[in-house]
């Protein structure tokens, strides 16, 4: 079960004027006490002195103090040898309270003759009896009575124009977060309010701009992303439809043979057009998943080069040490495919790849070929994704970053390939 409102609000308001009307009860429940004490000891130290004057009197044979005197009585025993008017013919003190008034202790209780509850002393005269003077402590009740009832109308009235006060500040501190939360319902695309200052809310409003600040950049990534990909998958589509369709209505079968293995081409793109974005995708999800393994990693790369070279009737030269490194082996085929794939995409007609592995990573491999180089304008964004130069899908280079990257890695592109055309560089970390 909730104790308190559902808002933060009226859970700070509510804790608020619960804490404070304990505060308020103790404070005031302690100066009523204090004061109810205080007037008691007053009544005490007041009752003393007519004690000393009046015993004084006694001691020196005079009576006529006790019989002029307020309420007091001279108790010898059972018998009452002198008092005042206001008190009984009969001792105001039982033997058991004679005793303890004759000790010096005060006696509290109600007596004949006093209104309310009665304060009474008493002192042993030399002579054996006991002199008894009292007072009637319901003037001091009485007002500690009407400083309680003022203390409980103070009270509540003090939690309930604090908590106003205070329910009044809260809810302007935290205006902003309303409209903040207003704003949020509302959005779409933009930024929440920021308030003023450097305090906490004006920090969580910043905070939050910034967050949707990179959610909106990394959904208008993810749109490019789909707008490129829809992009690249439309023309290979087309074109195996319309090969196809020339394959089905062709009469002549060397004819829908020759449309058929076209079919078959674009398919054998298209499919590796879907690789390719899977493999962007998860990158960018960061679920691209490495298995990596003590690989021989020169043999890898002469086989995977090997195996582009006999498709674009490449001449390639793999030169380095054998080494074997931490990578994933198939990662590492893929970046070795598409290096070369593109240089034989560039016009390049021979390739040199270099295996090394430098102090601090676990293999470096640089790839040089005698193509056109990469344009100038392009070197910046050359591992961006679509950004082929030469009839590519752009892709390739695109995939080669991020395997290097999910490796711990980089990649490096430029034109200062000892063959004359395009260098790159790739490193796993």
């Amino acid at each position: 079960m909730r104790l308190l409102p559902g808002t933060l609000r009226g859970r700070l308001v509510a804790a608020y004027a619960i804490g404070l009307a304990v505060v308020v009860a103790v404070v005031l429940g302690a100066g009523y006490l204090a004061l109810a004490a205080q007037l008691r000891a007053a009544s005490a130290g007041e009752l003393s002195v007519r004690l000393d004057d009046v015993s004084a009197a006694v001691e020196a044979g005079d009576v006529r103090p006790v019989e002029r005197d307020p309420y007091a009585q001279v108790i010898s025993g059972d018998t009452v040898g002198a008092r005042s008017a206001a008190t009984p013919t009969t001792p105001v003190l039982s033997p058991r309270e004679q005793v303890v008034a004759g000790h010096g202790r005060m006696v509290e209780r109600r007596s004949a003759g006093l209104r309310g509850t009665a304060l009474l002393a008493g002192r042993r005269l030399p002579d054996g009896r006991l002199l008894v003077v009292g007072t009637s402590l319901a003037t001091v009740d009485d007002a500690a009575r009407r400083v309680l009832v003022g203390l409980a109308v103070l009270g509540p009235a003090l939690v309930l124009v604090l908590t106003l006060g205070v329910r009044r500040l809260v809810g302007g501190a935290l205006a902003p977060v309303a409209a903040m939360t207003t704003r949020a319902r509302e959005l779409s695309t933009g930024r929440l309010p920021e308030p003023p200052g450097a305090d906490e809310i004006a920090t969580l409003a910043r905070t939050l701009n910034e967050m949707l600040d990179r959610i909106d950049a990394a959904n208008r990534r993810e749109r490019a992303f789909l707008d490129d990909a829809a992009h690249e998958l439309r023309t290979p589509i087309a074109v195996l439809r319309a090969e196809l369709e020339l394959g089905v209505a062709e009469e002549d079968p060397r004819a829908a043979r020759r449309a058929l293995t076209a079919a078959l081409v674009e398919a054998d793109r298209l499919g590796r057009l879907a690789t390719d974005l899977l493999v962007i995708a998860r990158s960018r999800a960061g679920a691209l998943e490495l298995d990596r393994a003590p690989t021989d990693a020169t043999i890898v790369i002469r086989d995977a080069a090997a195996r582009v070279a006999r498709v674009h009737a490449l001449a390639v030269e793999v030169t380095g040490p054998e080494v074997v490194a931490e990578v994933d082996p198939v990662r590492l085929e893929q970046v070795v495919s598409n290096l070369v794939g593109n240089a034989a995409q560039a016009g390049a007609a021979r390739v040199r790849i270099a295996v090394a592995q430098p102090a601090g990573s676990t293999l470096a491999i640089t790839v040089d070929d005698d193509g056109p180089g990469f344009p100038e304008p392009l070197l910046p964004v050359v591992f961006d994704r679509f950004r082929g130069t030469h009839g590519g899908t752009g892709l390739g280079l695109a995939i080669v970053a991020t395997v290097a990257r999910a490796h711990g890695g980089a990649a490096t592109a430029g034109n200062d390939s000892a063959l004359g055309g395009a260098r790159v560089r790739v490193v796993f970390g």
